[in-house]
């Protein structure tokens, strides 16, 4: 069996805390690299308890430190980085697969999956009761902006308070045949202190094809195209819609959110390979990786503000996620059984509220979605 998870700091690794230039033009705005870690992943001849090489699969990290003791977070975006601090990514190897962000604390809890048995909650010893999942990347790295409206326009941010703590689910691939060690790092444009005067928190809405659980699901066929559906959520709390947000695997063409309002209200479109860094190199493949699609998934397009087609959450509506595969047009990833690999299906939709905005009473029916 392979064995990776975090280990020591690697002598003369750069800084794990930098404060950076921000491209933000919120007055009082910072940006604050965080760089966490590090992380040993195994390589392509090692197997996890999956069956797939070369994998750090679902590593709960509890022991994760905040950018600020309380500030209130207006972008993010993660990475991946060697010791040294050069990009890890496709074209040497390394893989920033999936990695889910939860918020831990009083007064926080998670929309979709309130009042449920959660396995990302429990990976993390939380509940959907004391925690939230606020924030997830792939190797796409889509940056979150919720300052998108610009000066003017942006009143609501992520309140992070001082009595909330970090988690991770950190799942990393290395198609190198030695095993690697990186640090996952996170990008945060935050103000200090407490939410601005007139100021709107935001809570995030987390859709997923495995509501609740670890988020893998069964591709529906093995080529061709097909439709990941979810099941229907009935909204347990009312905001303003700020933006939304997807991830997939390779495969995924194209991610629908819709809405009992306005049917879709954001459509997100997945890119491939628009850099070299995403191109796996041909010279690399080896052991499993010899299965591997060759072009990547580099981005995914999100919806903000007036790109939105619903811009009001409310309790009368209904919401789904479909995910679109082609695995024609984008081969996806195949194991050394030679069949394609799980895929995921999820959206995250980040919603402003008053402050202080508590938890409903009891979970909403048909709550999970």
């Amino acid at each position: 069996m392979g064995k990776g998870g975090k280990v020591a700091d690697v002598p003369g690794a750069t800084p794990r805390k930098q404060l950076i230039k921000t491209e933000s033009e919120i007055p009082g705005a910072k940006r604050i690299k965080m760089r966490y870690g590090p992380y040993k992943v195994p390589n392509m001849n090692s197997k996890g308890i999956t069956g797939e090489a070369g994998s750090l699969w679902n590593y709960p990290d509890t022991n994760v430190p905040k950018p600020c003791a309380e500030c209130t977070i207006i972008n993010q975006f993660a990475g991946l980085e060697y010791p040294d601090g050069t990009n890890a990514n496709i074209d040497t190897g390394m893989w920033l697969h999936h990695m889910v962000h939860l918020t831990i604390g009083p007064g926080r809890w998670d929309p979709t999956c309130y009042g449920s048995r959660s396995l990302p909650h429990i990976d993390v010893n939380a509940s959907p009761t004391n925690s939230e999942r606020y924030f997830s990347s792939g190797n796409e790295r889509t940056h979150i902006r919720l300052d998108e409206a610009g000066v003017q326009g942006t009143k609501a941010g992520y309140h992070l308070k001082s009595s909330d703590r970090y988690a991770f689910i950190v799942d990393l691939m290395n198609m190198n045949m030695v095993d690697k060690t990186v640090y996952m790092t996170m990008t945060y444009d935050v103000i200090d202190g407490p939410l601005p005067s007139g100021w709107k928190d935001v809570r995030v809405v987390w859709f997923d094809a495995a509501q609740c659980g670890l988020s893998d699901v069964s591709p529906y066929k093995q080529a061709g195209k097909f439709t990941i559906p979810t099941r229907a959520w009935t909204p347990n709390f009312e905001g303003d819609i700020i933006g939304v947000g997807a991830h997939v695997h390779d495969g995924g063409a194209s991610v629908a959110i819709s809405s009992s309002a306005t049917k879709t209200a954001c459509d997100c479109k997945v890119n491939y390979a628009e850099s070299s860094e995403y191109i796996f190199k041909k010279e690399m493949r080896m052991g499993e990786g010899a299965n591997y699609a060759e072009k990547h998934i580099s981005s995914v397009t999100a919806c903000y503000n007036g790109a939105l087609q619903t811009r009001k959450l409310e309790k009368s509506q209904s919401w789904k996620l479909g995910c679109n595969y082609d695995y024609d047009t984008y081969p996806g990833n195949k194991g050394d059984t030679g069949k394609q690999e799980s895929v995921m299906c999820i959206a995250l939709m980040y919603v402003a509220v008053p402050n202080g905005a508590g938890a409903p009473a009891r979970a909403a029916a048909g709550g999970r979605g």
